[in-house]
């Protein structure tokens, strides 16, 4: 397939904000695929109309293409001084955008009698296949001389290709594709597209997405042998599996909810991990599945000491302890176990414990299917606790007296609160999903907010005073999922210290657009606007209807600014339909 294929599709994506014609758009290009039977370029395909070379679980390195490199390759391609590209560029806040506008233009002016070389009209595109192999090559080419190296493969694509097709090339390249599609809306697409049925097939296609996150090997499966196949799909040793989460409802609710017997557990504030151990071989993954088992080699060791089972995928909680292990320390400490280098000195610096709380598979049975004591009991057999791996602790509850008097208890333990879960018989992990199997409990103070959100930063307003020259307040918008689109929510200016507000503001400004971000939904009018990518937690007094951020219409009173989450995605964080749970538990 022509790249000026894709790029058709992903313009006409960008054209609209609506979500059905979106799922037509896909069905169709998906049904010309199958027609067609040209599935050698599928994978290939899934993954550049998410705006990457891989899934996200396989990790392939940044292009490591700045862009500056960009302007660079694009005016020694056009012709064009690298100052009226950065003029075009301030304007539009797009480095794609700007190519497509610059090099459109000098299509027009062409002379009629420059027979050089050829128009872009008579430029016939691209192979995917060729396309994917040297953005491949660019991520891989690195050291002395690279970046000569990078800039001749920018310049040699720039050639094959027409100005719309540069567009989204360099867009793909600064990860910044903006056609504002999200995974679920492409799983409806081929659901509609392969199967000619949506309602039904997309639950298949999503279940096999949540036990195998990559959606190049899911489409793949599904165009050469069926969604029978697809139905099949497992979980794998070493490819994690999408994480069940919890819901909130006010605490009078839990046990209504859950019905009794129900079980509580200590909600701990650490880094969750999902732990494949193939005989002595140990990989963690994060919450949000990206290979982090380099950052705790103290883990892997305790667990191949302490866990019995020969092959097992199980799940826990990592927390900062303190040098007698008789006090869990907050997760600001355990962020200092974030890097590459010196790990083996912060493991001294840092102690940590594994809490171990759930169980997915032990060698070849799959246990997401099974009841949560169940698996809850295999763990207890399989794990020999010390120090540094424990059970997370739980207990039977009957009652929301009982409820409380647990969370009381965790919360003097140092914990965040609980997580109350079903042990009925439908209480299964539900990989990838957010019901009301398990549901968490943070807070009970008396006019303040119940819980934590998570919001995502979309803009910021330079500060006075002390602050003149960094960011004094943020813009954090929440997901509406139903819409894919993010909701301005509250404006936050405290919480900070100072150390924190200029490390955030050089991380952030890596973000940095001329203009509001296609998806977000804001009325607020900011100095600075940011795509979607920087997730912090915050806590405030209570939940408010808003006039100024009238599209989500509520707002947080008093927030305050708790810490960066990069465990989480942009699609991780508080939804809008949590916000008004929130508000109506208020």
């Amino acid at each position: 397939m022509k790249f000026s294929i894709l790029a058709k599709l992903f313009s006409n994506l960008e054209n609209t904000s609506k979500r059905l014609e979106m799922i037509d758009m896909l069905a169709e290009f998906f049904q010309d695929i199958k027609n067609e039977d040209h599935f050698e370029d599928l994978n290939k395909i899934m993954y550049l109309l998410q705006g990457h070379l891989v899934s996200n679980i396989k990790q392939f390195k940044k292009m490591g293409v700045a862009e500056k490199m960009i302007i660079e390759a694009l005016s020694l391609h056009a012709g064009i001084g690298k100052k009226k590209i950065k003029n075009i560029l301030v304007k539009e806040g797009d480095i794609g955008a700007t190519a497509e506008i610059l090099l459109t233009k000098k299509k027009k002016q062409k002379s009629l009698f420059d027979f050089g070389e050829k128009s872009n009209s008579e430029i016939e595109s691209i192979d995917i296949a060729e396309l994917y192999s040297q953005l491949r090559k660019i991520a891989k080419t690195e050291g002395e001389g690279s970046q000569d190296s990078k800039l001749g493969i920018l310049r040699g694509l720039m050639s094959k290709i027409s100005p719309l097709e540069t567009k989204y090339l360099l867009r793909i390249i600064t990860n910044t594709l903006r056609v504002g599609v999200s995974t679920q809306t492409i799983i409806d697409g081929l659901a509609l597209g392969f199967t000619g049925e949506k309602e039904t097939n997309r639950d298949i296609i999503e279940k096999a997405y949540n036990l195998h996150p990559d959606l190049g090997d899911i489409t793949t499966l599904l165009a050469k042998k069926g969604l029978e196949e697809v139905k099949n799909v497992k979980i794998t040793y070493k490819i994690p599996i999408r994480m069940m989460l919890a819901s909130r409802v006010p605490y009078s609710e839990i046990i209504t909810r859950l019905g009794t017997p129900c079980i509580a557990e200590y909600k701990l504030d650490g880094e969750r991990l999902q732990i494949h151990k193939k005989g002595n071989n140990i990989t963690l993954f994060s919450r949000r599945l990206l290979n982090i088992t380099e950052q705790y080699p103290d883990v892997c060791q305790v667990i191949r000491q302490n866990v019995t089972a020969q092959n097992v995928i199980f799940e826990g909680e990592v927390v900062a302890m303190d040098p007698f292990y008789e006090k869990m320390r907050p997760f600001q400490v355990l962020s200092k176990r974030r890097r590459k280098y010196d790990v083996k000195e912060m493991t001294q610096e840092v102690p940590v414990c594994l809490f171990v709380f759930d169980l997915l598979m032990l060698d070849d049975i799959q246990y997401i299917n099974k009841k949560l004591p169940e698996r809850r009991k295999i763990l207890e057999k399989i794990i020999k606790e010390k120090d540094e791996l424990k059970l997370v602790k739980s207990k039977r509850i009957h009652s929301t007296d009982e409820l409380l008097e647990f969370f009381h208890e965790a919360r003097n333990e140092g914990t965040e609160g609980i997580i109350a879960k079903s042990i009925k018989e439908d209480s299964v992990y539900q990989a990838g999903n957010r019901g009301f199997l398990w549901i968490k409990l943070k807070g009970l103070e008396g006019g303040k907010l119940k819980d934590s959100i998570d919001v995502v930063l979309v803009g910021a307003f330079y500060g006075k005073g002390r602050r003149t020259g960094v960011y004094g307040t943020y813009i954090g918008a929440v997901y509406d999922k139903e819409n894919d689109q993010f909701l301005a929510f509250t404006r936050i200016a405290s919480g900070w210290t100072d150390e924190i507000m200029e490390s955030l503001m050089e991380e952030i400004n890596n973000y940095k657009q001329n203009q509001k971000p296609k998806g977000v939904i804001c009325e607020d009018k900011p100095d600075e606007w940011f795509s979607p990518a920087m997730v912090i937690e915050i806590f405030g007094d209570e939940i408010t209807i808003s006039e100024k951020f009238s599209t989500l219409g509520y707002s947080l009173r008093f927030p305050v600014f708790q810490r960066v989450r990069y465990d989480k995605g942009i699609k991780d964080i508080t939804t809008k339909a949590e916000i008004i749970q929130l508000y109506n538990a208020q």
